[in-house]
């Protein structure tokens, strides 16, 4: 179940990523790659929250008990493990340019190239998703329902 819920986390952050990106482009006219600051926080804030509401869902959806434990290594493995390997790859390519590695350099490399929204902001989000991921299993759908004319 823990394993199935870090797929549909991953999932849901691709298809997020392209959907939004797609109506980003859609709305304003402009790449995601111009004018950095506004593209990645409008992209930031959908990724930090989308892919982690779904797998609130699913563990609302799934899960009979310990729903707040279920959530957190849902959506702790994915938050932390995303930032760890586009860090990691980064690195990867920065060393390929034959830049010094710096955590400065990795993210203007990655946040110039791949993900706008990719700062030190979002790196502190992982957290605040874990969170929209706990929040959403205990909320939606919450308690058992009173059935009308009881």
């Amino acid at each position: 179940m823990i394993v199935a819920g870090w797929c549909v986390v991953t999932s849901c952050y691709f298809v997020t990523l392209f959907l939004a990106s797609w109506l980003y482009t859609l709305v304003t006219g402009w790449p995601t790659d111009v004018h950095r600051d506004v593209s990645g926080l409008a992209l930031g804030i959908v990724m930090v929250v989308v892919p982690y509401v779904i797998g609130g869902i699913y563990v609302r959806k799934t899960v009979r008990s310990r729903k707040s434990k279920a959530a957190l290594w849902i959506s702790l493995i994915p938050a932390v493990m995303e930032k760890v390997l586009v860090l990691l790859i980064g690195s990867w390519f920065v060393i390929l340019g034959g830049s010094p590695v710096t955590l400065t350099n990795i993210l203007m490399f990655v946040s110039a190239e791949a993900i706008p929204y990719f700062t030190v902001p979002y790196l502190l989000t992982f957290l605040l998703s874990v969170f929209v991921t706990i929040a959403t299993a205990k909320a939606i759908g919450g308690g058992n329902r009173a059935v009308i004319g009881e």
